[in-house]
């Protein structure tokens, strides 16, 4: 259109003002357009990275969907560890679980054993629901009792009793260093209210025999899920625990068949130098499993056994992707 025409366009009202309303139009669909489909696209993913970096140990099905790959068929897996299991007959017990699509392996499922340290981490659940019911926001600083001293695993027992030390701390203690007079502290300064909600939470029958609680490796695995999954505590509280399970050192049992590169929040028990058990969350970029290793053998023998299963797994599950660290790495 020449300028003239312009003007002369412009001088009457009744086209200027149709032209007013045309472009009015236009830029309010443009920008209609760019809200509802452009804008989610961008939004979306940046959002997802957020909470993944929030909560790098909780499922990210409940953070976004389709995120995982979805392997389906586990018969050659099952096959090669029924075999390399045998030998260790009812001395040996294991449950895998892919948890993207819930498929998994039990063998030797109806062998039952004592849980020996592995209960501690529903003691700390415990403590964490009875904050998240009360609304308490800080970690309380309590007195160490003559009540609380064990000196098994652990080094606060020899701070004596009168000792002052604070939750939070005691916590780290009981997680990384499997203290067992932290996890008695924090379990007699706990109601028995939150004990029994995290255990309906579980949904897992479990029982005592002596002074012990006694487990198969499948009930155990679903201790990890609710912290996995956070069905029973929060984001914030399950991603917390699952971190401090992350960061023992050194490597051993279940993490020596896996590389280093791979983040692994894993929780090992012993009794009596007879019974050995590992159990964890392996993180494999898009493929997580979960783990649970018992082995009624000296620890040497159960070392072997469980780095001997746990290359195996991780081998099956990662194969199908190059992209992933092999184990020497």
């Amino acid at each position: 259109m020449e300028v003239k025409n312009i003007l002369q366009y412009l001088k009457n009202p009744k086209l200027f003002s149709l032209f007013s309303i045309v472009t009015i139009l236009s830029f309010s669909l443009g920008v209609l357009i760019t809200y509802l489909f452009i804008t989610p696209l961008k939004l979306v993913p940046d959002q997802f990275e957020i909470l993944s970096m929030q909560y790098p140990y909780l499922s990210k099905r409940i953070l976004q969907e389709h995120v995982n790959d979805y392997l389906i068929n586990f018969l050659l897996l099952r096959r090669e560890l029924h075999k390399a299991i045998k030998p260790y007959q009812s001395d040996f017990a294991m449950y895998f679980e892919y948890l993207p699509t819930g498929s998994s392996i039990n063998i030797n499922e109806k062998v039952e054993f004592s849980a020996a340290s592995l209960i501690k981490v529903p003691i700390v659940m415990a403590y964490y629901h009875y904050k998240e019911r009360t609304g308490i926001t800080s970690d309380p600083t309590v007195v160490i009792e003559a009540e609380h001293i064990d000196d098994g695993d652990g080094e606060l027992w020899k701070k004596g009793p009168g000792t002052k030390i604070n939750l939070g701390e005691a916590v780290k203690l009981v997680l990384i260093e499997s203290d067992n007079t932290a996890a008695i502290v924090i379990a007699r300064n706990i109601p028995h209210q939150d004990f029994e909600a995290v255990y309906e939470g579980l949904d897992v029958d479990l029982y005592e025999e002596g002074n012990e609680v006694i487990i198969t490796a499948k009930q155990y695995s679903s201790i990890l899920k609710a912290l996995y999954f956070s069905s029973v505590l929060s984001k914030e509280s399950s991603n917390y625990i699952l971190s401090l399970l992350a960061t023992k050192t050194p490597r051993d049992k279940i993490t020596l068949g896996v590389p280093s590169k791979i983040k692994i929040a894993n929780k090992t028990g012993i009794l009596a130098e007879a019974l050995y058990q590992d159990c964890g969350i392996i993180y494999v970029p898009k493929r997580p499993y979960l783990l649970c290793l018992i082995s009624r053998s000296d620890e040497k023998g159960a070392t072997r056994r469980m780095k001997e299963i746990s290359a195996i797994i991780y081998d099956y599950v990662s194969g199908a992707n190059t992209s992933q660290p092999t184990r020497n790495e």
